[in-house]
């Protein structure tokens, strides 16, 4: 595995679009750089990567996420909850990266839908920092 950096991690998540409240979370993680991109583990919590212009998120928790974004396309994932797990398909509409070995910003904005029936308008940004 290559060498990662400590990281602080501002999580910033909305549901519902310009109207929707922030919610916000501070992570520590390990902050990897890949030959084709970047990887994110915050342990207990997520790991997110950046690779070849996709973002993909795997989130642990009572409610579980499995989602690959790229911008310009629905592409297919999972949520897992406790009564069992879901497919669901998100349209990603923008995607922002600014990333460098010390962190960076990350940012997307998608739809999601699952069996034909919409979820919501959601928004994430990531401020990844060198502790």
């Amino acid at each position: 595995m290559p060498d990662y950096r400590r990281v602080t991690v501002v999580f910033r998540s909305r549901q519902g679009g310009e109207s929707g409240e922030w919610a916000e979370e501070r992570l520590t993680g390990q902050w990897f750089r890949m030959a084709t991109g970047w990887v994110l583990r915050c342990p207990d919590a997520m790991t997110v990567s950046v690779l070849k212009g996709d973002v993909r998120v795997v989130r642990q928790g009572e409610i579980g996420v499995e989602q690959t974004f790229r911008l310009g396309a629905a592409t297919p994932g999972a949520v897992r909850l406790p009564q069992g797990s879901m497919a669901v398909e998100a349209f990603t509409h923008e995607l922002s990266a600014d990333l460098t070995d010390a962190g960076g910003t990350l940012s997307w904005r998608y739809d999601m839908r699952s069996e034909d029936q919409e979820m919501g308008r959601f928004e994430i940004g990531l401020d990844i920092r060198e502790e």
